[in-house]
């Protein structure tokens, strides 16, 4: 009988203790759905990773609520591209001690950390990635003419999950640091990632062979997100109507795309869902010309363990059903 009393007695101690891991359990934060969508193949039968921004949010645009900063608080983890494209997470992220995973570095970066060291700066390791392997020379312009007068005020794109190469690097560098932070998934997490990339590079074959026939049919975007895209594919996206979707296109430029639409170099126009097409209706009006709708962030698309390689296919879709005869 004192045996079983003792037991008793540690009855709640034991439930204490084991609702006390539950509410530490790890929390992952990716800024973007893309970035979500990843890291939900990566991460199934593990843990589900929260995002940040709400699905109809633009990165160029955001700011954070309070509710958003305690988000980052609490988290373990956090994945975000970089200042090229959450400028507003620059300082926030100083105030977490979530370990911290940028995957994607430009040259200005690399200037700023070496100037940090140089003036003696303490530079703190949030276990930043660095070197992403896909992110120099992208997104510029694809050997095509712009023709834009908007001064391009960068020589990069930061839309770096356009590309599924990019998308499977993305897959690795967050495996990775999954890895660090729950050694005892390790396995279910390396599996993951083979079966991700497995399956994305069969997508991908699929995909080359939807669009090969395209590749020589002229288009414009919304705004300057696609080139990661455009380029793995070998498209031929002619130019922009903007660089920032917050910013109205200048008339010079709008007049210069319309002079290549009424030549005929181009055979689609796409907006966004999340921004007003109003100029696209504009420009095209009286044109025989298509209009398509293009997604960067991926706002209709399901959670799930294969919601990234339905995004990919939803993309070129797009692309294909308007420029196809």
């Amino acid at each position: 009988m004192p045996k079983l009393n003792r037991l008793v007695r540690s009855l709640p101690l034991a439930a204490l203790l084991f609702f006390s891991v539950q509410l530490h359990a790890q929390q992952v934060v990716t800024t973007l759905k893309p970035l979500q969508l990843i890291a939900l193949a990566v991460m199934e039968g593990v843990a589900d990773p929260v995002q940040l921004l709400p699905d109809s949010a633009s990165p160029h645009t955001f700011a954070l609520r309070p509710s958003d900063m305690q988000l980052l608080t609490d988290a373990d983890l956090i994945f975000w591209v970089g200042p090229d494209m959450e400028q507003f997470l620059v300082r926030p992220l100083q105030r977490t001690e979530a370990t911290i995973v940028q995957l994607y570095h430009s040259d200005e970066d690399d200037h700023a950390r070496e100037a940090s060291h140089a003036h003696g700066h303490d530079d703190k390791d949030h276990g930043h990635s660095h070197g992403h392997g896909h992110s120099h020379g992208h997104g510029h312009s694809h050997g095509h003419s712009h023709g834009h007068d908007d001064h391009h005020d960068h020589d990069h794109d930061a839309h770096i999950w356009l590309d599924p190469e990019n998308a499977a690097d993305i897959a690795v560098q967050m495996t990775a640091a999954l890895v660090r932070l729950m050694p005892e998934h390790s396995d279910q997490l390396q599996q993951n990632l083979a079966q991700f990339k497995a399956a994305l590079h069969d997508l991908d074959s699929a995909i080359q062979a939807q669009l090969a026939p395209l590749q020589t049919k002229g288009f414009f975007v919304f705004h300057d997100a696609y080139g990661h895209f455009v380029e793995h594919y070998g498209l031929n996206q002619l130019g922009y109507f903007t660089v920032d979707p917050a910013r109205q296109p200048g008339a010079r430029h709008l007049a210069q795309i319309r002079q290549q639409l009424d030549d005929g170099k181009a055979v689609c126009v796409f907006s966004e869902p999340q921004f007003t097409s109003a100029v696209v209706n504009t420009i095209t009006r009286g044109l025989d010309v298509r209009q398509g709708v293009l997604d960067p962030l991926a706002r209709d698309i399901e959670l799930s363990s294969t919601g990234y390689l339905a995004y990919l296919q939803q993309l070129a879709d797009s692309f294909a059903g308007c420029l196809q005869e």
